[in-house]
Formats: C-alpha cells, sequence, structure tokens
C-alpha cells in the first residue's frame, strides 16, 4: 500500500502567501516486496552458436519455493549460476533482476509472516527496492556484495568442488564467518565438522553446504538439486528445510529437480513450478496444477507424465502443438548437438518453445532441415 501526502493539521505555521510556490509534502511510500524478478535474460558463451539463456523472465515469490524443472541441458544449472553471480567473465548476458519487487498475482493474505515491507522512498510506480542489470561489471559486483552479505545464498549441485580439500569443515566455516555451526537440523551429527571433505559422501556434502547456504538468513537462496543423492527420507527433511527457510524467514527460494515424485510428496499445491526447456521458461504454474498434468502448456503436460509414479513415459506422451503446428509421439524434444530429427519440425538447438505460440526457425528453413533429413534417410 502506498501511504498518500497528508498534511499536517496540527501545524501552526503561517500560512504561505498564495504567490508562494510551496512544494508538495509526501512522506515516504512504502512498497510490499513479495517477489525477486528475473527479466528478459539471455546468456551466450563466446565459443556457443546459440544461446543458453534466451529472454527468459522468472518471478519468485517470497515465502514460497519456486521449483525448476526440465530435461539435462535446458539450462537449469546455468540460471542457477547466473542468478548466484557465478557468470563467465566473457559471456554475453542481458537482462536484469529486481531483489524486491511487486507480484501482482498474489494475495496479500498469502504471502508469508516473514514477507518484507521495505521502505523505499519511492512511488508505486517507481522500480523495486535494488535493480541490478546483469549484464555489467556494476551488477556483478553487487550480486558479489549480495552474496557477502548472505542475503544472497548459492546451494550448488556439485558442491564438493566448493570446499578446499586440505581444510576440516570446521575450519572452513570459521573463515566462512560461521563460529557455531549446527548440523543437526540437516541430518548430520557435528562430529562431521572435524573431518576433510572427502571424507563425506556427496549427499552429505550437499547438506553440509545447505547449511551454510542458511546460516546468514537470505532473502533469495538458489538450490541445484538440492535432494540429489539422498534417500527419500533425507530428501523429504531437505525439502521440509527448504520449506521453513521460504515461509517462516519470508524467503525466495528457488530449487532445480529431477525427483517429481519427491516434489510430489513434499512440495505445497501453491507454489510456484517454472518449466525450462532450450533456455526458454515455456510455462509457469503451480505444483497442484503441474502434477494433475493440468497446465496450459504440452510440453509441460508431457513431463510431468514421464515422472515414475505416473509410469514413467516416454516424452513427450502424446500430441501436442509446437507454434500452431503439430510434433509427433515420440518426436525427440531434448537439446541435442546433432542431427535434425527426420520428419519432423524440431531443429535442435533452436530457438523453438514447444507448446507454445513462437517458433523462430522459417518455415522455408524447416522444409529445407526435413528434406536434407529424409534424403540422408
Amino acid at each position: 500500500m502506498v501511504d498518500t501526502a497528508r498534511p499536517d493539521a496540527g501545524t501552526h505555521a503561517a500560512a504561505p502567501a498564495a504567490d508562494d510556490h510551496v512544494p508538495p509534502t509526501r512522506r515516504k511510500a512504502a512498497i510490499t516486496v513479495n517477489a525477486i524478478a528475473l527479466s528478459r535474460c539471455s546468456l551466450r558463451l563466446p565459443s556457443a552458436r546459440a544461446h543458453i539463456l534466451s529472454d527468459l523472465s522468472v518471478t519468485l515469490p517470497l515465502g514460497h519455493i519456486t521449483w525448476l524443472v526440465g530435461e539435462s541441458g535446458a539450462g537449469k544449472s546455468t540460471l542457477c549460476n547466473l542468478l548466484a553471480g557465478l557468470i563467465p567473465a566473457r559471456a554475453d548476458v542481458t537482462g536484469h533482476l529486481d531483489f524486491g519487487a511487486e507480484h501482482g498475482d498474489l494475495d496479500s493474505d498469502r504471502i508469508a509472516p516473514g514477507a518484507r515491507r521495505i521502505d523505499t522512498g519511492a512511488r508505486r510506480t517507481g522500480s523495486g527496492t535494488q535493480r541490478i542489470d546483469l549484464g555489467t561489471r556494476r551488477g556483478r559486483k553487487l550480486l558479489a556484495e549480495l552474496r557477502g552479505r548472505g542475503e544472497l545464498a548459492w546451494a550448488p549441485q556439485n558442491a564438493m568442488d566448493t570446499f578446499p580439500p586440505r581444510l576440516r569443515l570446521r575450519q572452513w566455516f570459521h573463515r566462512a564467518g560461521i563460529d557455531d555451526p549446527d548440523l543437526r537440523p540437516f541430518g548430520l551429527e557435528n562430529t562431521l565438522l572435524q573431518r576433510y571433505p572427502h571424507e563425506l559422501s556427496g549427499g552429505q556434502i550437499s547438506r553440509v553446504s545447505l547449511a551454510a547456504a542458511l546460516s546468514h538468513t537470505p532473502r533469495l537462496l538458489v538450490c541445484d538439486e538440492p535432494t540429489a543423492g539422498l534417500d527419500p527420507r533425507q530428501a523429504d527433511s531437505m525439502v521440509a528445510i527448504l520449506d521453513d527457510c521460504a515461509r517462516t524467514n519470508g524467503a525466495a527460494v528457488l530449487a532445480v529437480t529431477h525427483d517429481l515424485s519427491g516434489m510430489a510428496r513434499n512440495a505445497r499445491g501453491d507454489d510456484p513450478v517454472a518449466v525450462l526447456f532450450n533456455g526458454h521458461i515455456v510455462d509457469t504454474c503451480t505444483v497442484e496444477n503441474f502434477l494433475a498434468r493440468d497446465a496450459d502448456n504440452a510440453y509441460s503436460r508431457a513431463l510431468a507424465a514421464a515422472a515414475p509414479d505416473a509410469g514413467a513415459h516416454p516424452l513427450p506422451l502424446t500430441p501436442g502443438h509446437l507454434g500452431g503446428r503439430e510434433y509427433r509421439v515420440g518426436d525427440e524434444l531434448r537439446r541435442l548437438d546433432g542431427a535434425p530429427i527426420p520428419g519432423s519440425d524440431i531443429i535442435p538447438g533452436s530457438d523453438i518453445i514447444p507448446g507454445g505460440d513462437v517458433i523462430h526457425a522459417s518455415d522455408d528453413r524447416a522444409q529445407q532441415i526435413r528434406g536434407d533429413a529424409d534424403g540422408a534417410a
């Protein structure tokens, strides 16, 4: 809610002359910040022919886990690294991150109690609390500062690589400014702090990494496959910790997962799901709609149907639409660098959005590729 200007009725100051210009008195506006938003983001490496991420926008509401799903090679880890500020120096990056934004789709009574009301001194039409241009050195510096203050935290998929091999875990925590870490909420004994990283399993080191990430109560927590390498009981416990971080602390949590069964067991029905394919966010829906295969996008429905609990059907399960054209059952939708798919309109590695309304390859080029593929067959 934005407070409107209201003159102080109790003032005894002399009234100004009629021709005096008196600027209106305004109180600072209080904007309800309930989301972190990534807008119009693209990323391409110097050696790449195509963008790894292309015109990607996603909103991460505070108080929720946003689940990022998609096939291998879609760009999920690249997106996590980008949000964590780990951008290759020579990468071509565009887009911005609003670290504090208004998410109009959320009602105020659905926001977690910890969601922040931040006094920005700006009108409602102004920008959020902090807009970071991801394509500039200044933007990368701001991301590094947010990480340094603990407002932005990152739990990587290959956490072992982030720990110095010759430091015991307790020494590493001490150097990170965490003097009394407690691993018990993460299902680990604190005696593990006396060990070296290589003495832990992959699942254990992932939980240690998450314990470090949550030690400073971040506003944005980015987790790349936080349940990988864990048994179902441990995975359920890990999701409960992430959900508590979101609900109690009012954080925005982005969690990459391939474990759709685990998501079905533990995720809240109103948590968002973002579906990534070929560097594009092709669909956003709720966990409830995604798991019920009730999403608007045909690819999202097929992806949900490929979950083990759904019978592990090949992807896609049923014919759908690709930019107004049909794609057949069995068409390969994975991001490949190999030959085109015979008889298909899908060009591997191109900017094609399955189940959407956009197809960037021209009709002539698609016809040419189909002809080349048919000839090769």
